[in-house]
C-alpha cells in the first residue's frame, strides 16, 4: 500500500510528503476508521480527501481479498 499511498500524496500534493505517507500507513496499520481518517486528512488534502480514502478503502480491500484467494505472490517460490 506504501507505494500506492505515495503516488497518490504526490498527486494531490505536486511533492512526496514522506511524512504524511508514513502517517497514513501507520492509521491504516492501526485499523483507523474511514471516517477518523477523513477527519484527519481533510485540513491536508481539502477536498481531495474524500476521493483518497474512498480509493484507499477499496485497494485496501483489494489487497486483503487478494491475500485471502492466495493470489499475492509473497511468498511462493
Amino acid at each position: 500500500m506504501r507505494p500506492w499511498i505515495s503516488k497518490k500524496i504526490i498527486e494531490f500534493l505536486g511533492e512526496e510528503e514522506s511524512t504524511l505517507v508514513e502517517y497514513i500507513v501507520s492509521c491504516t496499520k492501526d485499523h483507523v476508521h474511514a471516517s477518523k481518517m477523513l477527519e484527519l486528512l481533510q485540513s491536508i488534502l481539502d477536498v481531495e480527501a474524500e476521493m483518497f480514502v474512498l480509493k484507499m478503502w477499496r485497494m485496501l480491500i483489494f489487497e486483503i481479498k487478494k491475500v485471502e484467494a492466495g493470489l499475492s505472490g509473497r511468498g511462493k517460490a
